[in-house]
């Protein structure tokens, strides 16, 4: 009684009336563990301390109690009542000071185990529900010691959670309801913190409060293979689930009314930023497995005819109508990509929506300012991916404005390859010279596609030009066309509002014939040998990768766009310290800008090539001459 004396003078005097044996047989406390109420505790919890081990397992249970209180509640007089339980502060801080305390609780529960185990033996047994409760603390504990500091380690301290949750002693299983909802909470707030495109990543971790295996998600897998991401209402469901097991208990409301506050606004912070699910439902244009990438989940304008609605997905979204849209629509769409930040939209369009509202639409996007528009398309999804049958992909627009320096926009705005496109179909323009190929079927477009890529070997870019009578689906096919698919023949393809839309644009021979004389000068059509011309050549898998690299070169000699002399043309290429260091091409009748620009193209082709091994500088000269 002694020890309980001098802990009333530290707390002023103030000491309950209620002897260890009326404590004893309350048994476990029910009663909030802030505020006023947490007061008492350090004189109720030195009584119980020399209650016997009874006394001592009610003391660990209130101490678990009084320390969720202090984490989840901030409250002050929570803290410190469980520090003067536990003997005196500690100079840690933070991290290191919650350490300490799980430390002391365990040290208690493993004393308590020792002791029951004692008393056993003496043939005074607990019951099994306080072997239970020890038990159940000593998991607890020894779970919340170290902080995860890998994927494995916070699948094990999950797991540990939410066995205690739903199978533990109900003493135990509210402080384990505690970190479940903690963590859940946590990894919300870091992923409103991340940048937009890192969301998606981050979210998923909380399911580890529900489930042990998130590889489906985790894992590098197209977006066929994965599983629809959890939308902000289900996360928050996450949450909630724990925070209404706790509410049961008389003892953790008053923590759960002192954070209702910042719940309320973390709950619209995540509801208004974290990405969500695309509704299967939507109607959109179909295209083979493969064709589209994987879209940024960025802000969402779903358009019908007739209809267009901002973010329609979301809890409120808004309603316009693509017929009549004004600056008002125009600034409702550039709040919302300032939300997001990235200047990218996903445009969910029906494929029959009238070109009007489309070219309305596009427009408006415009006047907001996006950076990028994603055109949204359905893939057929892998049959065990445990999804819907289709997947939302995107096929990427860049707008490259007159306004825009940016050195992405200026690459996009340059590019020697223009494509018209109208509701007659697409004319290709090539360095300001018209091209007097049409394409009226899709494998027209293909094949003119893949004659520019392989006549224009530098070219990774193209300018778009768009009328206002463009219907959705055309604008689909010729971005598959033109940028998609695994090995696309162009990189990015960027639309310029303020090109001019020529009615009848008027085809150049000069264009044909510079194109026909390309495609002459495809691989197919040479034939080539290599030659050390100087040093040593490497040997082994070296001069495999040597040959290899030069191989790739093959394409560009479509750059000469004249024929071939007899003797043919010879690229140098010299090595030295693992890399290239010179390069020449030479040939008979051939102009200095031809072989300038073949040169270029060769250098763009061995960029980063580098050789393994050391080794003396060589040149290895490629000759190619046209087959007969």
């Amino acid at each position: 009684m002694g020890g309980a004396l001098l802990l009333s003078a530290c707390l002023g005097g103030a000491r309950t009336q209620a002897p260890a044996s009326e404590l004893l047989a309350a048994g476990w406390m029910d009663i909030p563990t802030i505020g006023a109420a947490a007061a008492k505790d350090p004189e109720r919890l030195a009584l119980l301390a020399d209650a016997g081990l009874r006394g001592r397992l009610l003391r660990l249970d209130r101490l678990l109690d009084l320390y969720d209180g202090a984490r989840f509640a901030s409250d002050n007089q929570a803290r410190e009542s469980l520090w003067l339980s536990l003997g005196g502060y500690s100079s840690s801080r933070g991290i290191e000071a919650s350490r300490e305390v799980v430390i002391r609780l365990l040290d208690e529960a493993y004393a308590l185990e020792d002791l029951a185990a004692a008393q056993t033996e003496a043939g005074e047994q607990l019951t099994e529900d306080e072997q239970r409760f020890i038990a159940d603390a000593i998991m607890l504990l020894s779970a919340d010691m170290f902080l995860p500091d890998s994927a494995e380690s916070l699948i094990t301290q999950t797991l540990a959670y939410r066995v205690l949750a739903q199978t533990g002693h109900p003493r135990i299983a509210d402080n384990a309801h505690w970190r479940l909802y903690d963590h859940v909470r946590g990894v919300l707030e870091g992923a409103i913190e991340l940048e937009p495109e890192l969301r998606a990543d981050v979210i998923v971790h909380a399911l580890y409060a529900e489930q042990e295996d998130l590889s489906a998600w985790l894992e590098d897998l197209a977006p066929h293979a994965r599983p629809p991401l959890p939308s902000p209402s289900e996360l928050w469901a996450l949450l909630e689930r724990h925070r209404a097991a706790l509410e049961q208990a008389l003892r953790w409301q008053a923590v759960l009314a002192a954070r209702a506050t910042r719940e309320a606004e973390l709950h619209e912070t995540v509801m208004a930023l974290l990405p969500r699910p695309r509704d299967p439902g939507w109607v959109l244009s179909q295209v083979p497995r493969g064709t589209g990438q994987a879209e940024s989940l960025a802000p969402v304008l779903l358009l019908e005819p007739g209809m267009l609605r901002l973010e329609p997905t979301s809890t409120e979204p808004r309603e316009l109508d693509p017929r009549a849209l004004d600056d008002a629509a125009s600034s409702a769409i550039e709040a919302m990509l300032a939300r997001d930040g990235r200047g990218t939209i996903l445009l969910a369009s029906a494929p029959d929506v009238p070109a009007p509202e489309y070219a309305a639409t596009l427009a408006a996007m415009v006047s907001a300012r996006a950076s990028v528009i994603e055109l949204a398309v359905h893939e057929a999804a892998l049959q065990d991916a445990g999804g819907p049958a289709q997947v939302v992909v995107a096929l990427p627009l860049y707008i490259a404005r007159a306004d825009d320096l940016g050195a992405g926009a200026r690459a996009l705005r340059d590019s020697r390859i223009h494509v018209q496109l109208s509701g007659r179909g697409p004319r290709v323009r090539v360095d300001g010279r018209w091209l007097s190929a049409t394409a009226t079927l899709p494998s027209d477009l293909l094949r003119l596609v893949g004659e520019l890529h392989r006549a224009y070997p530098r070219e990774h870019t193209i300018s778009l030009g768009l009328a206002t009578n463009v219907q959705h689906q055309q604008l689909v096919d010729l971005l598959a066309a033109l940028s998609g698919g695994l090995t696309p023949a162009f990189l990015a393809v960027g639309w310029v509002p303020e090109a001019a839309i020529e009615a009848e644009p008027k085809p150049d021979p000069a264009a044909d014939r510079a194109l026909a004389a390309r495609l002459r000068l495809g691989p197919e059509s040479l034939t080539y040998s290599r030659a050390v011309t100087q040093g040593t050549a490497p040997t082994g898998d070296e001069w495999a990768r040597v040959e290899r690299a030069s191989d790739t070169i093959l394409a560009c000699v479509t750059e000469l766009e004249a024929p071939l002399p007899k003797r043919g043309v010879v690229l140098s290429m010299s090595f030295d310290d693992h890399k290239l260091v010179e390069l020449n091409a030479s040939g008979a009748k051939l102009g200095r800008a031809q072989l300038e620009a073949y040169e270029a193209c060769a250098k763009e082709r061995l960029a980063g090539f580098r050789l393994r091994e050391p080794g003396v500088a060589f040149t290895v000269a490629l000759e190619v001459r046209a087959a007969n």
